[in-house]
């Protein structure tokens, strides 16, 4: 009997391969983990000690050499390195596309910039007509739609109990903190106060970028924060139970993983509709301009008066772990057989 085909899933070295480093790490060792028919292996140069993990500090063609297939996630790069069929994985936009830890560089990146092998995907339709024009591509990438944790697809109904809005999403100011809290300042409603999770996924530490958000939250009268839920399970009980969620990142998105598991949920999701998150309006997200203090307030205060009604089972049906390992495992077949 002939071995199973060997993938090698690379990750980007921002943050090590664990569920628990961030949204784009979840996805890539729940792929590995549950695609079937293959021998599957997660490779990065970012040493965290994890034993299900091959680190090396070799060039990136000799540490995916027993690979028959690799799967590169954001780094359009990479696939210049090697010389073996390739899926490349794109979750953000191209400020997001260079290995650095530093300040996001655009690429310089022209027709010629995906070798032949290579065959390019993206978690949004946004993201893929976005990539098609920095990659100089001649027709769209096929969409590989995220899977969302099964803890969201499986958790429990939206109850609102909390009757406080929360703000799950990274403490970043890209994600609409400061936005969000201008707007929350300016709400009557009662149930208008505002939770922010002290989420510095996936750096361990706060940054000066956190610290100066942090001191801005608790400036606020109309804001709390809490502590970081690790637990994906605790967290789906605890986004069920808020009045609403607040996701209103003010720069592009490939998709966006924390309205998907609200939505999930059915609970009532507040986005900005910048790049991928607007495909998640269809499913009842409530979009709004989180620059305008005074739209974004008046959205939520509608929200909160009438909470829109959420298609939670077309989210469940469209972003499952099979759905999504389905597409992928259709598009490693098309790569080997190029």
């Amino acid at each position: 009997m002939a071995s199973p085909r060997r993938i090698g899933f690379v990750g980007t070295e921002l943050a090590p391969l664990t569920p628990s480093a961030g949204g784009l790490e979840r996805l890539v060792t729940g792929w590995a983990a549950g695609l079937d028919g293959y021998d599957s292996v997660l490779v990065s140069r970012f040493d965290d000690g994890s034993q299900a993990t091959y680190h090396s500090r070799l060039p990136l063609a000799q540490v995916v050499e027993s690979c028959d297939v690799v799967v590169i996630n954001n780094r359009p790069e990479w696939t210049h390195q090697i010389d073996k069929p390739t899926v490349l994985i794109l979750h953000n936009t191209v400020e997001a596309w260079t290995p650095t830890t530093g300040e996001p560089r655009p690429l310089a990146l022209g027709s010629a910039s995906i070798p032949g092998q290579v065959t390019v995907a993206t978690v949004s339709l946004f993201l893929a007509h976005h990539a098609k024009q920095h990659l100089g591509l001649t027709s769209l990438p096929r969409v590989l739609p995220p899977f969302v944790d099964p803890a969201f697809l499986c958790g429990p109904p939206w109850n609102g109990s909390d009757q406080r809005l929360l703000f799950p999403n990274r403490l970043l100011v890209k994600k609409g903190v400061e936005e969000t809290i201008a707007a929350v300042e300016r709400l009557a409603h009662p149930r208008s106060m505002t939770v922010f999770l002290a989420n510095f996924s996936p750096w361990t530490e706060p940054t000066p970028e956190h610290r100066a958000l942090v001191a801005r939250i608790e400036a606020s009268s109309r804001c709390t924060l809490a502590p970081r839920i690790d637990s994906s399970t605790k967290l789906a009980t605890r986004m069920a139970a808020a009045s609403a969620i607040l996701a209103p990142s003010t720069r592009p998105e490939g998709l966006g993983l924390v309205p998907l598991e609200s939505l999930a949920l059915g609970v009532p999701t507040i986005i900005s509709g910048l790049g991928g998150l607007r495909e998640l309006a269809p499913y009842g997200a409530t979009i709004t301009e989180p620059t305008d203090a005074n739209s974004f307030a008046a959205a939520v205060e509608t929200v909160l008066s009438a909470p829109p009604a959420i298609d939670h089972q077309g989210i469940r049906r469209d972003f499952s772990v099979a759905h999504s390992l389905a597409i992928l495992a259709e598009l490693i077949d098309d790569v080997i057989q190029r």
